[in-house]
């Protein structure tokens, strides 16, 4: 493919994250008629589609490590990145180029201006590109935001998997746990099954209620699974559990009761789709998995973790995980986005046994100290940036086991990755 008037690579780069707009952007017509533009490559290979409100992530990443393993060339589309908007299209793992996403928005970007898209649809159009281009037999594509009317929502999918929802975004989702998961049920298709993890009632009966009126086979998938047992390290945990029949015996190396259900939503959708696969391969798969800021150890001694939780539901997930782990003093660094209701997650904090420490991170969308204060957090109590913060806990921790934690926003990692001299 050519291409004309070609620019320096990060002026490329520079001209897509300038597509970031203030709020957001939902609407359908536009990036239809963009995919279109691009040659419909979403429509050249199957799908599963994934939302919710706090594990899709983990499900789907969890979901192409085990399809590739059972030896199916597998797309993976997340987001948000925690580095480089990269990381949010891989092919077995393997990231999309630099050359392609320049080659490509080189030649798109009449119809980007034309249209408006956005930042994260033009990361869209990307990925779903990348796939056609690599001929995977399979892609797993996750949501951004919502579902209904997210940009990926112009796939047609072998199936829609819903995670937990809960409050979040209700500025643009909805003031009510059923009108999130109304949003979030807007992925299912026609005669397309869902499948829902644990959820409560409420939004068990709104994605139901979706399936029955598209005609597609409703599964709750905690009806669909028996978990045996779940034995807990310090930075896994073994989980015996049964599906249709068949056991498996797994050591999944994420930590917190929440992996053990997002594992749930992989094996009781990939059942459910008649794929094959044992205990050995989902063992070998995960083993070989990277998927950074879920309790992500950022090194050992003193013990240090990193995880972008970053509304109520993720927090009391992260809490009850370090807790289970053996971690229940653990220093917390919190560093929040101000674009989410931060006042739920500080209430929760005071009931921690361990120290708390507050931070901040480099960009406009960050809660700042006087922001702190505002909410009430003393002002001892705030630091800078996370590596002040850190030196801060390093001279207060009083055991060898003691852990410290980040968390708060997946803006952190790349100033964490530098402080740890980690690479994404």
């Amino acid at each position: 493919m050519e291409t004309t008037n070609s620019t320096e690579p990060q002026s490329v780069f520079d001209y897509i994250f300038g597509l970031t707009i203030p709020g957001v952007k939902l609407e359908l017509s536009r990036v239809r008629e963009f995919m279109q533009i691009v040659g419909s490559p979403h429509s050249k290979y199957p799908i599963i589609h994934i939302a919710g409100t706090n594990g899709k992530g983990s499900t789907a990443a969890m979901m192409a490590t085990i399809l590739s393993a059972s030896g199916l060339k597998t797309g993976l589309f997340t987001s948000p990145h925690l580095v480089i908007p990269n990381e949010r299209v891989k092919v077995d793992g393997e990231m999309i180029s630099d050359a392609f996403i320049i080659e490509h928005v080189e030649q798109w970007k009449p119809h980007i201006d034309r249209l408006g898209i956005t930042f994260f649809e033009v990361l869209t159009a990307l990925g779903f590109a990348y796939f056609c281009s690599e001929t995977v037999d399979i892609a797993v594509i996750e949501t951004g935001l919502g579902g209904r009317l997210d940009a990926t929502n112009v796939v047609d999918p072998l199936a829609s998997v819903i995670t937990a929802v809960s409050m979040d975004h209700e500025n643009i989702l909805g003031n009510t746990l059923e009108q999130i998961a109304g949003e979030k049920a807007g992925i299912v298709k026609p005669g397309k099954p869902v499948f829902l993890g644990r959820n409560p009632k409420a939004v068990q009966g709104v994605v139901q209620e979706r399936g029955l009126s598209e005609g597609s086979k409703y599964i709750y998938i905690p009806e669909a699974i028996q978990i045996r047992g779940v034995d807990v390290s310090k930075t896994s945990q073994l989980v015996d559990i049964e599906v249709q029949g068949q056991a498996y015996r797994i050591n999944l190396p994420l930590l917190g009761r929440h992996q053990v259900e997002n594992l749930s939503n992989v094996l009781v959708t990939l059942k459910g789709l008649d794929f094959s696969f044992d205990s050995k391969l989902i063992q070998k798969a995960l083993d070989g998995m990277q998927w950074w800021g879920r309790i992500q150890p950022l090194q050992d001694e003193p013990p240090v973790f990193y995880d972008v939780a970053h509304n109520l539901e993720g927090l009391e997930r992260l809490l009850e995980a370090l807790k289970e782990a053996g971690y229940g003093d653990a220093i917390l660094i919190p560093a929040f986005n101000a674009r989410k209701s931060i006042q739920p997650m500080l209430d929760v904090l005071q009931d921690w046994q361990g120290t708390i420490l507050y931070s901040s991170f480099t960009g406009h969308s960050a809660v700042n100290s006087e922001m702190l204060k505002k909410h009430g957090v003393p002002e001892h109590m705030i630091f800078k940036n996370p590596e002040v913060a850190y030196e801060e806990a390093r001279g207060m921790r009083t055991s060898e086991n003691q852990a410290v934690c980040f968390f708060g926003s997946h803006y952190l990692a790349e100033s964490l990755y530098e402080l740890f001299n980690l690479r994404s």
